[in-house]
């Protein structure tokens, strides 16, 4: 046979297995009940933001294979398959009446969940703990921090620039906590914090609590100790800025085979990586690093370019001579203890224990876009009235010259805003009220360092006064995530603690 046949054949033969075999997504029909319940859900609902969905009846091409018929407003009839309902979910083409949404947790199941996005924003906006769970591959798999948060906003319905996430659902909120991190969550995050109680308002922390990042200011190291019982020990300790609220369980770490390339020489060089993340910890200025320790050397401190807020403790080490994996604890309120063994009877450590070395790619940080809102706003509504009344206040702000009231007035305003946001029943009523209160909270951040500059204009600052302006401070920096603000606020309270 010609070999341009054989190709010919081969092809032919793929194809037919292609075409054979479904591609594994959510299924095109579903069961009588679950097309009973989807089909009361959908009823009243809005599609391609142009129909209402009259009516909604249940069809079926046989005894198990299900869908939905339904009759929109304009009249016409149409054939709904579960695949195509959940397309133009995930794609904002098919909306449910009071603002809820529909859900498929597994894209391999025509099984729903219905996402109420008036309970969730309302119960984010009162919320000040976040309960973080890690993902599949990430270092810190298996474990649950708190955070505390520091503001919650809903992102603009029309932006496309953040995204969607590995599964191909948008981005839709943005949590931001006060150690910096930027949570963004899809419809399925939000019903997941909802479900397993993930965000909630708690008065006083009755838990260790994630509050400001943790700062490594030194790493010392510690030689080795008189062998016991067959066994030398020497560890190093990492010391933080402050009181840590972790354990030496938090502390995981990996180990890799790094392949190093000279482009001048054409050498490749092999080493073996140790790397222990630092949770809710960074790196804000140069720290010693430790040349040599034993079987490690170029033991140092490095920022991870994957995770924010997270830094790395990296050394090389000898493979021959690693006779067991490193144990990490908590050795004082501020500072943890990493420590090595070294067995008299030394054993080489396989290859095979080692892992992968991964990818560490510093991630693009995406940025909001400014956005005016310029749509009307119903006064004859709770969400309109408690508008109103925000706006006002906003506007009284505008012509105050003395400053202390200024910031009042703005305080009161921004307050207004977020129980405006309550009283939201729409994604667009939501924005348009979260957008406002973050313009008063820039207005209060100016005006804050402006009152604050002026302080230290004074000759001296009575200890009312330091109170009150570190109060102000406080404040500001409670209102804004970005980062030279945040230095900005820093160096003030510096100046303001030079003062006393």
């Amino acid at each position: 046979m010609k070999p341009h046949k054989i190709f010919y054949l081969l092809i032919c033969s793929v194809l037919t297995l292609f075409w054979t075999f479904p591609v594994l997504g959510v299924p095109k029909y579903t069961d009588k009940e679950t097309a009973l319940e989807l089909a009361r859900v959908l009823d009243k609902g809005n599609f391609d933001n142009r129909y209402t969905i009259s009516s909604t009846y249940v069809q079926n091409d046989n005894i198990q294979d299900y869908y939905i018929s339904v009759i929109l407003s304009d009249g016409s009839s149409q054939k709904w398959y579960i695949n195509q309902i959940y397309k133009w979910a995930r794609d904002d083409k098919l909306k449910l009446a009071n603002n809820q949404s529909i859900l498929f947790p597994d894209n391999n199941d025509s099984r729903f969940v219905i996402l109420d996005k008036n309970k969730f924003h309302r119960l984010a906006l009162k919320a000040n703990i976040y309960i973080k769970e890690y993902d599949a591959g990430d270092p810190l798999e298996g474990n649950q921090f708190r955070f505390r948060i520091k503001s919650f906003n809903l992102i603009n319905p029309g932006e496309i620039a953040f995204g969607r996430n590995t599964t191909g659902s948008k981005y839709r909120y943005i949590i931001d906590l006060f150690n910096g991190i930027s949570e963004l969550l899809t419809y399925e995050d939000a019903y997941r914090l909802m479900k397993n109680k993930l965000l909630f308002y708690e008065q006083q922390s009755t838990a260790p609590t994630f509050d400001r990042a943790y700062h490594v200011t030194k790493i010392v190291a510690h030689e080795k100790k008189v062998p016991e019982d067959g066994v030398s020990q020497f560890g190093i300790e990492i010391l933080f800025d402050q009181p840590i609220q972790i354990n030496g369980d938090h502390f995981p770490y990996e180990i890799y085979e790094r392949v190093q390339y000279n482009k001048r020489t054409k050498a490749k060089k092999q080493e073996f990586i140790l790397d222990i993340t630092l949770p809710n910890s960074e790196k804000k200025f140069e720290i010693a690093p430790i040349a040599n320790l034993e079987y490690l050397y170029n033991i140092s401190v490095v920022k991870n370019p994957k995770y924010s807020k997270r830094v790395l403790l990296r050394a090389s080490f000898n493979p021959t001579v690693m006779d067991l994996p490193p144990v990490i604890y908590k050795n004082s309120d501020n500072s943890v203890f990493v420590s090595f063994f070294n067995l008299m009877d030394q054993t080489v450590l396989s290859r095979g224990m080692l892992l992968e070395a991964k990818k560490r790619e510093e991630a693009e940080q995406s940025s909001a876009k400014d956005i005016r809102i310029t749509k009307a706003i119903k006064k004859d509504s709770d969400f309109g009235r408690a508008f109103i009344n925000a706006a006002n206040a906003a506007k009284e702000s505008d012509g105050i010259t003395d400053l202390k009231l200024k910031q009042e007035k703005l305080i009161a305003g921004i307050k207004l805003f977020e129980e405006a946001a309550l009283y939201a029943e729409t994604d667009d009523q939501l924005f348009s009220a979260l957008t406002s209160r973050n313009q008063l909270r820039e207005t209060y951040i100016a005006a804050a360092i402006k009152v604050v500059t002026n302080k230290l204009g004074m000759d001296t600052l009575n200890n009312s006064e330091v109170s009150d302006v570190m109060l102000t401070l406080d404040q500001a920096e409670a209102f804004t995530g970005n980062q030279q603000l945040l230095k900005k606020i820093d160096k003030l309270r510096e100046k303001v603690i030079a003062k006393q």
